[in-house]
C-alpha cells in the first residue's frame, strides 16, 4: 500500500468516525451510567414477603366461598392473610385485572381490598408508614417509570410522599421494583443512548439501524487496527509535537479489543432476539373443586395456597392446590436487582417445599412429572416429545435475573430447536424459553457484554467495565478533536 493509498484510508477512517463517533460516545457514556444506576437504585428493607400462617380449619371451603357469591368461573385463586386477625381468597375473574376479596370465614366481599393489599406489601418491603402513602394504581401496560425489563404485569403502584415508588405484586405477595424520579430519570437516559428508545416505546426500523450502526463501528474499529500497523513505522506518519493523535492512536489499539468484544455481542444480542411470550389464561370452573381435595390441602398449618393449572384441555383447566408448609423457606418476595445475589448463595439442586395436590380426584401430584404435561399443553406437542424435568432455584446459567421469576422448573424437549421451558410451578406461567441459539446468545451477552466470567466482586466489575467505557468515550472524543486540527 502506496502513501496515497494510506492518505485515502486515513481520510476516510476520520470522516466515517465523525458520524459513527457520536453513537460511539452515547453508548459509551451510557455504559458509565449503567453501573452508577445499579449503585444508588433505592433498596427495598425486606427482601422476603410477609410471613402469613394459614390455619384454615375453621374457614369455609373457596369452593363455598365462590357459590356464595355466584362465581362460576375465575383465573386466579390465592389465599391472603391480610392481618392476624384476617385471612382472605384473592380471586381473580376470567379477563379481568383486578381481583376481589372474600372473607375467609364469612364469605364476604372486602371493598377495595387488593389496593389495601398492595398498600400492605408496599409499607412492609419499604420500610415506610401507610401514613406516608399519597396514591395506588393499577399498571397494565410498561412505562419509563416501570420498563420492561421488569416483566411482571398487572402490577400495583404505591406512592409515597417522600418520591418513593413501590411496584408490588399482591398475588405472590412480592416486590417488583422500587423506583423514585432519579432512578426513573436515569433509566429513562440510558435507554434513550443506549438502546435508542423512549417512554419505553419502539419505533420502526429501530432494530435494522442498530445493527447497521454496529457493523459500521465493527468496520471503522477493524480499519483502525489496520492504520494502526501500516502506519506505525512509517517515518512521514510520526506523531512528534502531536500528542492529542498521537494518545488517540495509542489509547484506540489499546481499547479495540473492548471495542470489537462489546460491539459484536451486542449485535448478536440485537439479531438472536427472542420472540414475546405466549401464556395461555387458565380458566378454573369452581364446580371442578373437590371438597376431599380441598381437605387434603388444608390438614395441617400452611403459609402458602395457590390454585395453579397443571394442564390445559381445550377450553378447559385441570387445577390443583400448591401448598408450602409452615417452617418451610418461603419462596422469592423481592425482584429488585441487589436480590440476585442472594440467590446464587442457595443451592442450584435444592428443592423448594412445594406441593400439589389434584383440585378435582384429591391425590398428591407429583409437581416435576406434571410441569411436563404442562408443558407439553402449552407447545401443542404429543407428552413424548418432552424431556426432563427439572428444579431451578437460583439465578445461573441460561435462566439468569432478567427472568424475574424463582423457584421455576425448567423442562426439556426432544424438539430440533432443543427448545426449554422455564415455569413457575406457583402460577403456571411460563418465565422464559430458550432454544440452543438463544443460550448462545445469551452466553456470549453475559460473558463478552457484562463480562460475568471475571472470578471478581460485582461492584469491583462494574468500576472496571465503567472505567473501560469511560476511556472509549475518551477516545471518541480524541478522535473528535484530531479531526477539527486536520481541518
Amino acid at each position: 500500500m502506496n502513501a496515497n493509498q494510506l492518505k485515502k484510508l486515513l481520510r476516510f477512517h476520520r470522516s466515517f468516525g465523525m458520524v459513527l463517533g457520536i453513537l460511539v460516545l452515547f453508548w459509551a457514556l451510557t455504559g458509565v451510567l449503567h453501573p452508577i444506576m445499579s449503585a444508588t437504585q433505592p433498596q427495598p428493607l425486606k427482601r422476603m414477603p410477609p410471613p402469613q400462617q394459614l390455619d384454615l380449619n375453621n374457614a369455609l371451603l373457596a369452593k363455598m366461598v365462590l357459590e356464595q357469591n355466584q362465581i362460576k368461573q375465575f383465573s386466579a385463586l390465592q389465599t391472603i392473610q391480610i392481618n392476624a386477625d384476617q385471612t382472605a381468597y384473592r380471586v381473580l375473574g376470567t379477563d379481568q385485572n383486578i381481583a376481589e376479596y372474600y372473607d375467609a370465614h364469612s364469605g364476604h366481599r372486602i371493598e377495595n381490598a387488593e389496593s389495601q393489599d398492595a398498600k400492605r406489601l408496599a409499607v412492609w418491603y419499604t420500610g415506610l408508614a401507610e401514613e406516608h402513602i399519597v396514591s395506588t394504581q393499577l399498571v397494565t401496560e410498561f412505562s419509563d417509570d416501570y420498563p420492561s425489563v421488569n416483566r411482571l404485569l398487572p402490577i400495583w403502584r404505591v406512592d409515597f410522599d417522600q418520591g418513593l415508588r413501590a411496584y408490588v405484586d399482591p398475588s405472590h405477595a412480592r416486590l417488583a421494583t422500587i423506583s423514585n424520579d432519579q432512578k426513573m430519570w436515569m433509566a429513562r437516559i440510558f435507554r434513550l443512548g443506549h438502546t435508542w428508545t423512549w417512554n419505553n416505546q419502539q419505533w420502526f426500523g429501530q432494530t435494522i439501524l442498530m445493527q447497521l450502526a454496529l457493523i459500521g463501528i465493527l468496520a471503522i474499529t477493524c480499519m483502525g487496527i489496520g492504520l494502526f500497523f501500516k502506519i506505525h513505522n512509517r517515518k512521514n506518519h510520526r506523531l512528534r509535537q502531536k500528542p492529542v493523535r498521537f494518545l488517540h492512536r495509542y489509547l484506540g489499539i489499546s481499547l479495540s479489543v473492548f471495542i470489537l468484544l462489546w460491539v459484536s455481542s451486542g449485535f448478536y444480542h440485537l439479531w438472536q432476539k427472542k420472540p414475546e411470550i405466549e401464556n395461555i389464561q387458565p380458566i378454573f370452573n369452581t364446580q371442578d373443586l373437590n371438597q376431599a381435595s380441598w381437605q387434603l390441602a388444608t390438614a395441617q398449618p400452611i403459609q402458602r395456597l395457590h390454585l395453579v393449572p397443571i394442564s390445559f384441555d381445550h377450553d378447559q383447566t385441570r387445577a390443583a392446590w400448591m401448598i408450602q408448609l409452615i417452617g418451610k423457606k418461603d419462596m422469592q418476595g423481592s425482584m429488585t436487582a441487589a436480590n440476585e445475589h442472594d440467590h446464587h448463595g442457595q443451592s442450584k439442586n435444592q428443592t423448594p417445599a412445594i406441593q400439589w395436590i389434584d383440585a378435582e380426584q384429591a391425590k398428591p401430584v407429583d409437581v416435576l412429572e406434571q410441569s411436563k404435561q404442562l408443558a407439553a399443553d402449552y407447545l401443542n406437542v404429543p407428552i413424548e416429545r418432552i424431556g426432563q424435568s427439572s428444579w431451578i432455584t437460583s439465578f445461573s446459567g441460561e435462566y439468569g435475573f432478567i427472568n424475574k421469576r424463582l423457584p421455576v422448573i425448567k423442562i426439556d424437549t426432544h424438539l430440533n430447536d432443543q427448545l426449554r421451558l422455564y415455569i413457575e410451578p406457583s402460577s403456571g406461567v411460563i418465565a422464559t424459553k430458550v432454544t440452543a441459539q438463544d443460550a448462545l446468545e445469551g452466553k456470549s451477552f453475559t460473558y463478552l457484554h457484562k463480562w460475568s466470567w471475571l472470578p471478581i466482586d460485582k461492584i469491583v466489575r462494574d468500576i472496571l467495565l465503567g472505567l473501560i467505557a469511560a476511556l472509549i468515550a475518551i477516545l471518541v472524543i480524541l478522535g473528535f478533536c484530531a479531526y477539527r486540527k486536520k481541518r
